[in-house]
């Protein structure tokens, strides 16, 4: 797995739009898994970008989605809820209406050097697409550098997917 994470295409990651309690349980590690009610097309692993969202609205990190698993919902929750960080009644209301959800299994998370705000992401533009998988493209396509074990971005221009 360390080969396969070093050779990522650090051109193209998705962001992972979260609750500012998940962004940081991933980052402290006791959020390993991230559910999902649909599932993203992506190969993996995959490297992910944590956005929180209000009231933080920023990049706190990132981590590599190292397995993606559709199931059940109570297969869902038998296999996954404890590494979820969620109640089962969040998990419920999460998934209210559906049959079925997905599980992205998420490792090596790291802090960014300093958080990147939305205002930062937008530069030019008023908003953000609303999805929540994006694909990034690096200015001059620069690679991310590391600093003290931590990931330091270069400047990223957001491209909807």
């Amino acid at each position: 797995m360390a080969e396969e994470i070093a050779a990522l295409d650090q051109s193209r990651m998705i962001v992972l739009s979260l609750k500012p309690r998940f962004a940081e349980a991933i980052l402290a590690g006791t959020k390993t898994v991230e559910l999902r009610r649909t599932t993203p097309k992506i190969e993996v692993p995959t490297r992910a970008l944590l956005y929180a969202s209000t009231p933080v609205r920023a990049l706190l990190g990132t981590c590599i989605i190292t397995d993606v698993r559709s199931a059940n919902l109570t297969a869902l929750w038998h296999e996954y809820g404890s590494r979820s960080e969620l109640s089962h009644k969040e998990f419920k209301r999460y998934f209210e209406g559906l049959g079925a959800g997905t599980a992205l299994t998420l490792a090596h998370q790291q802090p960014l050097d300093r958080i990147v705000p939305l205002q930062d992401l937008r530069g030019e533009s008023k908003r953000l697409p609303t999805s929540t998988k994006l694909h990034l493209r690096r200015r001059q396509n620069r690679r991310p550098t590391s600093k003290d074990g931590r990931i330091t971005l270069p400047p990223i221009q957001v491209v909807p997917t």
